[in-house]
């Protein structure tokens, strides 16, 4: 009797081991168990390969790709990876790709660009929604029907007759090293019908005299180039009446011109003026101010502020009557200019204020505001005064 007992307990414990060493993950379908690998970094998802005849090729069909050509001991093994992975016989469908080329790891007599050409030829057909490229792109790319992100880095816009992408909602461009000419720019941007979100980014080298943002659906929109330049010496044209965000970081003369601009809720300024000196500033800020008095919030750097003081000294500035927030970022020895920017907020109810050298104590003891401004009295609800120490 006891061993019967015995022999039970031993075949139990039998059985629970082998259910431990069961291999749950395999009995999942394929498509899910693709879902999880795309969250594994590129190699360790292909190093999967090795667990059984049933995993060997299941990451070549994985929804999402990071490829870095560092990750690879030389361009050639890179080269052999991609070629596999964008089989054009494969149905299979993509959801986001990113790919990164550095320049050192191009070498003499090897057509990176065909093999990329045909890898992104292979994205768009598997229907493509999210691309992120730091190298040339292929002109096919601008009638791909499915893609929603587009981001481009470090390359040259190609030209092209016809662009159309239907479904893409946010683009970002940075550093463009060639746009060949103004039609090339507007039209990609023209040509996305759903457009929400555009971010154009570093140096735009162009032959082109002006970039021209025309959108009726632009929603956000940020322009940041180097405080050292003028924009490249390109102008830049806005023209997005549906725009509710608009961020510019840059050195300004009269090279930015913004339409009407009535739905604008957040502002942010950065306005290096600097270089182009003074009164240039000035006469952009006297042609800017007007079309963006309806917004609600705003964010100014210590350039921008000090802009808005010198524009007060030659007249009057004009009322922001839709202002509710405002955040301002000083010098201690700015703040005597507070009150006669304020006196343009006659409804604001917040003000956030950052003093970038607020461990000067003494000068801003010293400080005596001349008048309260309105708002002081009838509407700010809320005062932030913030030490970035």
């Amino acid at each position: 009797m006891g061993d019967r007992r015995k022999s039970k307990r031993i075949r139990s414990k039998a059985s629970s081991e082998t259910k431990l060493k069961e291999d749950k993950l395999s009995e999942l379908p394929d498509p899910l168990i693709c879902q999880i690998l795309c969250h594994l970094p590129t190699k360790e998802a292909v190093r999967t390969s090795v667990i059984s005849t049933r995993w060997k090729t299941l990451w070549l069909w994985i929804p999402q790709l990071k490829l870095k050509t560092r990750e690879f001991p030389d361009l050639d093994a890179f080269l052999s990876f991609g070629n596999r992975f964008f089989d054009p016989t494969r149905a299979s469908c993509l959801d986001k790709l990113k790919l990164i080329i550095h320049d050192d790891y191009e070498e003499e007599g090897v057509d990176v660009a065909s093999c990329l050409t045909s890898w992104i030829n292979a994205a768009v057909k598997r229907k493509i929604q999210h691309l992120d490229i730091f190298y040339e792109i292929p002109t096919s790319l601008y009638n791909c029907e499915t893609l929603v992100l587009l981001k481009l880095f470090w390359m040259a816009l190609p030209d092209a007759e016809f662009v159309f992408l239907p479904c893409l909602k946010t683009m970002h461009l940075q550093h463009l090293r060639l746009l060949p000419n103004e039609a090339t720019f507007e039209r990609l941007i023209s040509s996305c019908p759903v457009l929400e979100e555009l971010r154009i980014e570093g140096d735009v080298m162009s032959d082109a005299i002006a970039l021209r943002v025309s959108s009726r659906s632009l929603k956000r929109l940020t322009i940041m180039t180097p405080m050292s330049d003028e924009l490249g010496g390109t102008r830049v044209v806005i023209d997005a009446p549906r725009l509710c965000f608009l961020t510019i970081y840059a050195n300004l003369s009269e090279s930015l011109i913004i339409a009407d601009m009535d739905s604008l809720v957040k502002l942010t300024l950065c306005l290096g003026w600097f270089g182009g000196g003074l009164p240039p500033a000035i006469s952009w800020f006297r042609s800017f101010l007007p079309r963006v008095l309806k917004v609600r919030d705003m964010t100014m750097s210590s350039e921008t502020f000090e802009l808005f003081y010198h524009y007060s000294k030659s007249e009057r500035l004009p009322q922001f009557g839709y202002m509710s927030r405002l955040h301002l970022t000083l010098y201690v020895n700015q703040l005597e200019w507070l009150p006669t920017v304020l006196e343009s907020c006659p409804n604001l109810k917040s003000l956030a204020q950052e003093c970038t050298d607020a461990y000067n104590y003494n000068e801003a003891n010293e400080i005596c505001l001349s008048y309260v401004p309105e708002c002081l009295l009838s509407s700010l609800e809320f005062v932030d005064i913030q030490d970035p120490s």
